[in-house]
């Protein structure tokens, strides 16, 4: 009997590969090969733009090329060139598991990688870069190093992470601000909050890990800062699991999440990028949700303080009734600030 469940779940299988899809169905595909990792490369959008606007996904785990789903980056699509990849172990990659390159410094340089490939394929673009969560802080990294920022028009970080200490404090604010609410509501699971109260009551701040420790993800969650208005994200952002697993591009890597070790997860815990913040001085974007609980709001604040770039060509905007993801809650507000900022830049 197992064994006829086994087949029907082949064939299953195999007649939703064969359904045509959205995916890869336009734009250019191709691959960056780099120490042992095949990184899958997906450009699409208006390719008669001058304009190339090349996104970093967060994670790390999460696949790039899932942000073709959001409204924001398919209105993005329109009007700009943009491209879309899978980090290492992420995704699509394709490659042999090394602990040893599954640092970030290594993401780093892959990153430089796939620009030096994007600029050979595609001279004379105007280059644009976005990073959204552990892509912002990826993207601030890159950017930071070895004057890479020269290479761009201008920068956009989207509730981008950016020094862990200073979001695990950040999210302890958010979440103790947001109890009292939750515990004055009737039929309370008291239970369930007690829970989040001891947790930090039993656990300083230095001994909460950004990475390392993911109960304060899941408090936040629970309170409304990853997801502002869950029931009209799913109404307005319907999310295609069935083509995602049968239908999509992905491989079934993207399901297997690859950043199980402790001692590969302190590395991200460990980051500060504040250095490499100093030393860019392309205008830059700041894009966040105002009741982001992830990576929150006061996270744009310390990176604008920090940013190299002259005052007059940084900008904050903060979306209110918005969580972590803009791109997919506000997708019309994303396309019209981050159009607005690159339309501004990418002649000068």
């Amino acid at each position: 009997m197992k064994r006829i469940y086994y087949y029907l779940l082949i064939l299953v299988l195999a007649l939703g590969a064969c359904e045509e899809s959205e995916y890869l169905n336009s734009g250019d595909f191709f691959h960056l090969s780099n120490k042992g990792a095949k990184l899958p490369v997906w450009v699409n959008g208006n390719f008669n733009s001058d304009v190339m606007l090349i996104t970093v996904s967060g994670g790390p785990g999460d696949s790039g090329m899932e942000q073709h789903i959001a409204k924001g980056y398919q209105l993005l699509e329109e009007d700009y060139m943009m491209v879309y990849w899978d980090q290492r172990y992420c995704g699509m990659t394709q490659g042999h598991y090394d602990i040893e390159t599954q640092t970030p410094d290594q993401f780093i340089e892959d990153t430089e990688k796939l620009v030096e490939l994007l600029i050979h394929k595609y001279p004379g673009k105007k280059l644009f870069m976005m990073g959204h969560s552990w892509g912002g802080q990826l993207s601030a990294g890159y950017l930071g190093r070895d004057n890479h920022d020269d290479l761009f028009k201008g920068w956009i970080d989207m509730d981008g992470s950016i020094y862990g200490d200073l979001e695990v404090k950040f999210m302890k604010q958010y979440i103790l601000e947001r109890l009292p609410e939750k515990l004055a509501e009737p039929d309370v699971d008291m239970e369930f909050w007690q829970i989040i109260i001891d947790f930090y009551e039993n656990k300083d701040e230095s001994e909460i890990g950004n990475y390392t420790d993911p109960e304060p993800y899941w408090y936040v969650s629970a309170l409304g800062g990853d997801v502002y208005d869950y029931d009209k994200f799913l109404e307005q952002h319907k999310i295609p699991y069935a083509q995602l697993i049968f239908k999509s591009m992905f491989s079934m890597s993207f399901y297997n999440e690859s950043f199980y070790s402790k001692e590969s997860q302190q590395l991200w815990s460990d980051l500060n990028y504040t250095q490499e913040l100093e030393q860019m001085t392309i205008p830059s974007l700041l894009l966040w949700g105002a009741d982001d609980g992830i990576v929150p709001h006061q996270v744009a604040d310390y990176v604008y303080e920090h940013l190299g770039t002259d005052e007059a060509d940084k900008y904050v905007v903060k979306i209110p009734e918005c969580g972590h993801g803009p791109h997919s809650e506000h997708p019309e507000r994303v396309y019209d600030e981050v159009s607005s900022f690159i339309e501004k830049y990418k002649n000068k």
